[in-house]
């Protein structure tokens, strides 16, 4: 395939379908704000904009790999799966929290199984991989949480998909310098629409206190940056160190609730909060970087 191809299917459609679908959830807000029909806001909203992401991601995937195959085989087979499955969920984020509790616990133990099943058959022993399972299984569970805690958290306006923009970029660039393009080319599919989501958001956002992301959004952002992640550790060789903190980044958002940080004025507050989450993916793309032999480590012949 070639790299115009490349770049027009696994970046530029993901970008316009999932602007596209961004900039309709925007208009029928919108609309209905006008009409002062507040009932149903909550879920028009969030379902369209976790359809702009989830689809946005799909049309990519299927750009590059066709439609996947079910069963799927391969560990980055299950990406689109996850893409999917996030967008169902989303539809019905707005119930009960029990219920999104439910689902939440749910998906976080079976998807580690799924995705890892070669790992569970052939790498692990019963008692280890009950011992993967069991931590992956926690781990997915709070980051998908830290994930849906951070659309309050991070300050209002682009800032949102701009950490999120960041946070997926850097790690299509871990990936590509760790030699694993094909999963590189994943991760840069998902930056697509949050690159355009934060563009659009910068010349559309009409009201500043209003979160870009509901929380119907975080199934798509978790489970398919837990499945690329997931992914590119146990198959690929990413180093441990930049996984561990891609992963932690987003649990420094907290940061900007300090009262110091707070006291510096709302664009100051929040350029310090977004450093501070960006600073250990700067990190890890650094030692990603370092252990890649970019800068002439010796090959050992």
């Amino acid at each position: 395939m070639s790299i115009f191809k490349q770049l027009a299917l696994g970046l530029l459609l993901p970008a316009i379908v999932g602007g596209g679908v961004f900039i309709f959830s925007k208009i029928l807000t919108s609309k209905r704000e006008r009409e002062q029909t507040v009932e149903g806001d909550g879920l028009s909203l969030g379902w369209l904009v976790g359809i702009a992401l989830s689809v946005g991601y799909i049309v990519g995937y299927i750009g590059l790999e066709g439609i996947p195959p079910f069963p799927p085989r391969e560990g980055v087979h299950w990406l689109c799966y996850l893409a999917l499955i996030g967008l169902i969920l989303g539809v019905f984020w707005h119930l009960a929290r029990f219920g999104r509790l439910i689902a939440q616990v749910v998906v976080s133990i079976v998807i580690p199984r799924l995705l890892l099943s070669s790992m569970f058959k052939y790498n692990w022993g019963q008692v280890e991989g009950i011992i993967w399972w069991v931590c992956l299984a926690v781990v997915i569970f709070i980051f998908w949480n830290r994930v849906q805690q951070s659309f309050t958290l991070l300050p209002s306006g682009g800032w949102s998909p701009f950490v999120y923009f960041g946070l997926s970029g850097g790690t299509a660039l871990i990936l590509a310098v760790s030699g694993s393009l094909r999963l590189a080319q994943h991760a840069g599919i998902l930056t697509a629409p949050f690159a355009a989501i934060w563009i659009i958001t910068l010349f559309l956002q009409s009201d500043d206190k209003v979160p870009v992301f509901p929380i119907s959004a975080s199934p798509v952002i978790g489970l398919t940056l837990a499945g690329i992640w997931m992914n590119g550790y146990f198959y690929e060789e990413v180093p441990v160190m930049s996984a561990v903190l891609l992963l932690l980044s987003l649990f420094l958002t907290p940061v900007g609730r300090i009262g110091a940080i707070q006291r510096l004025g709302g664009r100051r507050s929040a350029f310090v909060q977004v450093a501070a989450i960006a600073l250990p993916v700067l990190i890890a793309i650094g030692i990603a970087l370092a252990l890649s032999g970019l800068f002439g480590e010796n090959s050992g012949y």
